[in-house]
């Protein structure tokens, strides 16, 4: 079989290496790439032969999802595999529904189920870290549920956010993205809850069990 050629990037170097040392005796896969800096990927990519891509999903400049979304618009047979250090629900929903990586897992899993993913990406399979489809089956019944009222999935995020009771800045930080975006989709929560302030809307998705 061709060997499947591998690109990883993650913030942390030594994350990569990590990765390396764990595919170094897989006779099926060839690391060809690797970078910390998700924007020399995007730049690089159509000058490199991928097939698949392992990536962090929390960086900075350019999360994992945003990455994911511009690689497949080159290349949609591009084989992904996202790492990620919890298994949120909102943005596994988006990664396995929404995009269809192949793979997503937990960097707390061992050698032995890391290598059981590759297996299965590589096989034309797919793997998901059983946290994560947990998290997402429980994500999927509150989205039918609330069809009605109609939220995107980064609205129904960001109502996560504020039952936590962080503030603007701190969930565009988290989210990677402006805090005039944080505040366009405040707004537009509260026209289609119909509600009018944090209190009302907690009480809302209270009683309407938005949240899980």
């Amino acid at each position: 079989m061709t060997k499947r050629k591998i690109a990883i990037v993650d913030d942390h170097q030594i994350v990569i290496d990590g990765l390396k040392l764990l595919l170094s005796d897989n006779h099926d896969v060839d690391v060809v790439y690797e970078t910390t800096k998700p924007q020399k990927l995007i730049d690089n990519f159509q000058d490199i032969e991928i097939d698949i891509l392992i990536t962090d999903l929390m960086m900075p400049e350019i999360d994992g999802i945003n990455l994911v979304k511009r690689l497949k618009a080159i290349n949609p047979n591009l084989i992904v595999m996202v790492l990620s250090m919890n298994s949120d629900a909102v943005q596994g929903y988006e990664l396995i529904h929404e995009l269809g990586v192949q793979a997503y897992i937990l960097k707390t899993i061992g050698k032995e189920e890391f290598n059981l993913a590759i297996k299965k990406v590589c096989q034309g399979a797919i793997y998901y870290s059983e946290e994560i489809l947990m998290e997402v089956d429980k994500y999927d019944d509150i989205k039918k549920h609330n069809s009605d009222i109609n939220l995107t999935t980064r609205e129904i995020e960001i109502i996560q956010c504020i039952a936590d009771d962080l503030t603007t800045k701190q969930i565009a930080s988290k989210l990677f993205i402006s805090d005039r975006t944080v505040e366009t989709h405040r707004k537009n929560i509260l026209r289609k809850t119909e509600t009018h302030s944090v209190v009302s809307l907690l009480e809302f998705v209270k009683k309407n069990k938005i949240l899980s």
